[in-house]
């Protein structure tokens, strides 16, 4: 009489490749790079929308800025940052920011829905994101985190 099935050894071995394919697959794909890339894909997404409503402003209050600022001076994007000694430390430019510029005219003037948050928003009193104008009217605005695979800083200059 011969049986119907598969043998108890012939069900491991298929499971045994099934199992190493999934792994290979697994370690190909590398879902926290795919994850960290995404992050920064949104990270460029937001700069660019608040560097393209800030000189929407501009250009359309004749070259009035939505908020005073030093030239010069490295700004966090948000409503307040935490008192500490010497201001919070940004990594994309190394040095310390102790004060902030508050864009919600913006917002009150339909050129933005929200100023953005970095996908990781690490607190509730900045973005996460920088702002710095030099004298000439250059707008450096650029994101305080990125994936640390990436090369650099997601910045944008207007």
């Amino acid at each position: 009489m011969k049986r119907q099935g598969f043998t108890l050894i012939e069900l491991i071995i298929v499971i045994a490749i099934i199992a190493l394919l999934a792994a290979a697959t697994f370690v190909a794909v590398d879902p926290a790079k795919r994850i960290g890339n995404a992050n920064d894909a949104q990270r460029w997404e937001d700069i660019t929308a608040i560097a393209d409503a800030y000189y929407t402003y501009v250009v359309d209050n004749n070259g009035s800025y939505v908020t005073t600022t030093d030239d010069g001076t490295t700004y966090w994007i948000g409503t307040q940052v935490a008192a500490t000694s010497g201001g919070a430390t940004c990594p994309a430019t190394s040095t310390a920011i102790s004060d902030f510029v508050n864009l919600d005219g913006l917002i009150t003037g339909g050129y933005i829905g929200q100023i953005p948050d970095d996908p990781l928003g690490a607190d509730n009193h900045s973005t996460d994101y920088y702002f710095y104008k030099d004298s000439a009217g250059a707008v450096i605005i650029g994101a305080c985190e990125k994936y640390s695979g990436a090369s650099s800083y997601p910045t944008v200059i207007r």
